[in-house]
């Protein structure tokens, strides 16, 4: 009974089936899928959004350039894509991925959306000059990362950024990770999914740790951030 009280450390080494090599094309098209579905139900959008609004404020610059790093389907390039056509700003967001497969899905489903561009990147470190973008966003990713790895995207993150940059990802707690596995086996049949999303959150930050990271790669004055269904954000204004 103590130990349900003590912190849940941080699961280390593991990896999730979305990384393995061996998945076929309908695997991960269902898989992005179910993510774009929990991203809208359960708070990922919600929270890019509410930053990214909040960062941006009223200003009115044409287009607003973004880098959204590990893009996965794409899911949240096309909601920004939304709400910056329903308050009239030109948007140019650049969704980069490392997998071949994933970004042959997100090809497909954003062909209405020629705010952006897709393109194939291993990160990190980013391959783009100092100053590239006005936001920098990474969402679902940090928890596939080592701390070591963490603070040098963060670093590269604020290196590439004239404005802001944000981090959205899975809160790790117990009670995190049993709703999560119970939720991905109800809403989906997709072993990747039901693999994968436990394990994410087991594999997620606390804040204590993500505010050490930001530390170490000398970013200061983030501002930590908790929202429903168990998500963190992290993020920074950069003054101009």
């Amino acid at each position: 009974m103590v130990t349900t009280w003590l912190p849940l450390p941080r699961l280390q080494g593991a990896a999730e089936l979305l990384d393995c090599p061996d998945n076929s094309d309908e695997e991960i098209c269902e898989n992005l899928r179910d993510l774009e579905r929990l991203n809208r139900y359960f708070g990922g959008v919600r929270t890019v959004l509410l930053h990214l609004g909040r960062m941006v404020g009223e200003r009115s610059q044409s287009p607003l350039t973004i880098l959204d790093i590990a893009t996965g389907g794409a899911d949240i390039p096309r909601a920004i894509c939304r709400w910056a056509r329903k308050r009239k700003l030109a948007v140019a967001i650049e969704a980069v991925d490392r997998s071949d497969q994933v970004l042959a899905a997100a090809t497909e489903w954003s062909r209405d959306f020629p705010e952006i561009r897709l393109r194939g990147v291993q990160v990190p470190p980013l391959p783009y000059p100092d100053h590239s973008f006005d936001y920098v966003i990474a969402s679902l990713f940090f928890h596939h990362l080592n701390e070591a790895e963490g603070i040098l995207l963060l670093r590269e993150m604020a290196r590439v950024a004239r404005r802001g940059l944000l981090v959205n990802d899975l809160l790790r707690s117990r009670l995190a990770c049993l709703l999560t596995a119970m939720t991905t086996r109800l809403l989906s049949g997709n072993r990747l999914t039901r693999y994968d999303g436990p394990m994410s959150v087991l594999r997620g930050f606390r804040p204590q740790e993500l505010r050490r990271m930001a530390t170490k790669a000398g970013l200061a004055n983030v501002r930590l951030s908790h929202h429903l269904w168990f998500r963190i954000a992290l993020t920074k204004e950069i003054a101009t």
